[in-house]
């Protein structure tokens, strides 16, 4: 692969990767910049988790507009080169195909019909209205493109087992904030909680909606620090990367909560920003509904449909 097919897709992966920081890349302004990421030693590198990525420091500004006239001008460099602009456009144009705006067959050349198919996508977007491919355009297109590859999912029903609460209870369902759930990371749950050996097993599989979707499975052990008629509570558990997390299991109403601290420190945590979440194990079928219902006002915000 040629230095500038390596920007192409750089550039067309760019946002999409970084829309997950903290999953892929820990520190994505090392990759916008082209450095090469470097792996802590196994000593120091956290274990890998089940939880949402950490938050990342908010990009100032001056980070943004630098970030965004490197890639205007590797796009620029690029368009140097006929081979590589040709096939950049060809991507472009199979993108505004599969939006609605009527661009075929694929030429991979900036066309009159490219052009105004751009024209009406940027002016749909928001952006700058040059009939031209620029790097705000070029990076909408490919946030867009990854919504309607989004993977939504059908998760599993809830359940709540604690017909032998004085010795052992069984939960599953799905995590949602409390505040409102996102679907860049889908987590369904099974816990089991046995009395006598004060543990809760979390068997946890990840759904992560990455440019190209993760399935990870992760099993975490919570010591139980308290167990009585009403709650099980677990002691804090500090098993996942840059965070410490509490499990909580009441029984009337049945209710299981997480208690999440995203915790910043020094080596693979510095970026990640403090931050408190609270997670509600819910019904799979309810959570797949509201994501479906989600994904279909984004698309019809996406897609280019003649009235």
């Amino acid at each position: 692969m040629s230095q500038h097919t390596g920007k192409l897709f750089r550039l067309m992966a760019l946002y999409v990767f970084i829309g997950v920081g903290g999953v892929l890349f820990s520190n994505a302004s090392c990759f916008a910049a082209g450095e090469e990421q470097k792996t802590p030693p196994s000593s120091q590198a956290p274990s890998e988790s089940s939880s949402p990525p950490p938050s990342q420091p908010p990009q100032t500004g001056a980070s943004k507009m630098s970030l965004e006239k490197k890639g205007q001008e590797e796009l620029d460099e690029l368009r140097k080169n006929p081979e590589e602009f040709r096939t950049l456009m060809t991507g472009v144009q199979i993108f505004l195909g599969r939006f609605g705006y009527g661009v075929g067959p694929y030429t991979g050349t900036l066309d009159q019909s490219t052009k105004e198919a751009l024209k009406s996508y940027q002016e749909k977007s928001g952006l700058s209205q040059t009939g031209d491919l620029d790097f705000p355009t070029l990076k909408h297109l490919t946030e867009d493109d990854r919504v309607l590859n989004r993977v939504v999912p059908f998760l599993p029903p809830q359940t709540f087992h604690d017909q032998s609460w004085g010795r052992w209870v069984e939960v599953q369902g799905s995590w949602m904030l409390k505040e409102g759930n996102t679907d860049d990371v889908l987590q369904t749950s099974r816990i089991t909680c046995i009395r006598e050996f004060k543990r809760c097993i979390d068997s946890t599989a990840s759904l992560v909606n990455a440019n190209v979707p993760q399935l990870k499975v992760h099993t975490h052990v919570y010591d139980i620090q308290e167990w009585d008629d009403a709650n099980i509570v677990s002691a804090p558990y500090d098993g996942e990367a840059c965070a410490v997390s509490i499990l909580r299991i009441s029984r009337n109403p049945p209710l299981v909560t997480r208690f999440l601290s995203l915790q910043g420190k020094p080596g693979p945590c510095a970026k990640v920003q403090a931050e408190d979440r609270q997670y509600v194990l819910e019904d799979g079928p309810k959570i797949y509904q509201i994501l479906r219902m989600q994904k279909s006002e984004a698309i019809q915000q996406i897609l280019q449909v003649a009235k």
